[in-house]
């Protein structure tokens, strides 16, 4: 029964009963309680701080300086596998685009600072290539393309978009020059019918 006294006694003086005192025993455990070990690790890290010398910010790292180590710290990727890829400007403009279709095909557009389309490199679902330069409207000026039949072409167009001038040289090696109006309209075509 005296056993169960001390033990009793020094729960109550842990627990703050005005009663018990802290010195009823001399066997009282150390005080566990979570404050009390908040309480230490706070004064465990102020001591350190104290006794640590003052460290001193490092300068901001410019890009070339990330770059040259990269160059020297680490061998260059083999291969990088994505769906897309995005290059963007300072500003974060899309300048250029990496990506595929929605029927698969690859397609690479370059954008301006304003970040509107200028020239793609595209590869068609037949796997025909093409390169598109567009206008600052947004619109297509100029094609080049490489027919899956061998067939290679030339095509301007005017500023709303309208076909105007084709160059064709045929799978077979016969080239072909064909001029269009506004409406659409062929106006002159070589060589002609009578010519082949």
């Amino acid at each position: 029964m005296g056993v169960e006294g001390k033990a009793i006694s020094s729960t109550q003086s842990l627990n703050g009963n005005p009663d018990a005192t802290a010195e009823a025993s001399p066997s009282t455990p150390p005080d566990t309680s979570t404050d009390a070990t908040i309480g230490r690790f706070r004064d465990a890290v102020q001591s350190i701080k104290e006794a640590s010398p003052p460290v001193e910010k490092p300068a901001e790292l410019q890009v070339d300086s990330l770059t040259d180590s990269a160059d020297r710290s680490a061998a260059p990727l083999k291969s990088v596998m994505a769906e897309q890829f995005v290059l963007v400007d300072s500003q974060g403009e899309h300048r250029a685009t990496l990506s595929l279709d929605a029927g698969g095909a690859p397609a690479l557009a370059l954008s301006d600072a304003s970040g509107r389309a200028r020239a793609a490199i595209r590869l068609g679902a037949d796997g025909a290539p093409s390169v598109v330069l567009y206008d600052t409207s947004g619109r297509r000026r100029l094609e080049v393309a490489l027919k899956a039949d061998g067939a290679t072409g030339l095509g301007l167009y005017d500023e709303t978009g309208e076909g105007r001038a084709e160059l064709v040289v045929a799978g077979s090696g016969t080239p072909s020059l064909s001029l269009y109006g506004p409406n659409g309209k062929r106006l002159a075509k070589l060589p002609t019918n009578r010519e082949r």
